[in-house]
């Protein structure tokens, strides 16, 4: 079986990258699954938005059972493509909701900013999977990453700050509130983004990092999962400790 091939490093890549994108998954469900009780529409799209923000890291989560499984590799073009198309998709879901929670007087305002961004976003994606996939990025069998391009990083770093940005203050404008159950579902929040931050931003703009630093980084993304996590779902017996 060609798990067996992998040495160790390569499979404790494979099996982190897998659960944070399972774990996402995880959340984005149970967060639109709430939000439909609640009958909020903006929650399921927060939950949508999470489930495709993790899109970024389908390809190492796809790759890795693959390879495991069959002994392919994936083609570039496919896993190029499965690693970004999704993203302006929840941007623009993101921001939606983000301004509906905010200020939803502001939404058709950062809309009209942010559709024609991602449809630009997504017409470069698309044309250079047929044109010069090496635009969009390159992969690195060895640890079943991949990288993003000279160019195209830019237009990532844009998606993630605007994406760490608007969640930072959400958390903050959460924090501002008088329940205390809400203050500290926005403390999640904000260390959800800021660690979700870090770990994109290592992941994406870091050149051939260390493997060791590879699998600090998965640490990260999994660990800002499980903050994201309590940020919408405060366990019982945490509140009775954190909450007054």
């Amino acid at each position: 079986m060609a798990f067996q091939d992998l040495d160790g490093s390569q499979l404790l890549q494979g099996i982190l990258g897998f659960i944070w994108v399972c774990f996402a998954i995880f959340i984005g469900i149970r967060i639109i699954f709430k939000a439909k009780k609640l009958k909020r529409n903006e929650l399921i799209i927060v939950g949508t938005t999470y489930i495709l923000l993790s899109s970024a890291w389908w390809g190492v989560a796809i790759q890795f059972i693959v390879f495991g499984f069959f002994s392919q590799w994936l083609p570039i073009v496919g896993y190029i493509f499965i690693a970004n198309f999704f993203i302006p998709i929840a941007l623009v879901c993101w921001i939606y909701s983000f301004t509906k929670m905010v200020n939803p007087d502001l939404t058709k305002k950062f809309l009209a900013i942010f559709i024609p961004y991602c449809i630009i976003w997504e017409l470069i994606i698309i044309s250079f999977c047929f044109i010069d996939v090496s635009v969009l990025g390159s992969l690195d069998a060895s640890n079943f990453d991949s990288s993003h391009g000279p160019i195209f990083k830019y237009i990532v770093m844009v998606s993630v700050l605007s994406f760490v940005i608007s969640g930072i203050y959400f958390s903050i404008k959460s924090m501002s509130l008088d329940d205390p159950e809400i203050k500290w579902k926005g403390r999640f929040l904000l260390m959800a983004w800021f660690a979700f931050g870090l770990g994109a931003a290592l992941d994406s703009f870091l050149k051939d990092p260390a493997d060791i630093i590879l699998i600090v980084i998965r640490v990260i993304l999994i660990a800002s999962a499980y903050l994201y996590d309590l940020g919408f779902f405060l366990p019982k017996s945490l509140k009775k400790r954190v909450v007054n």
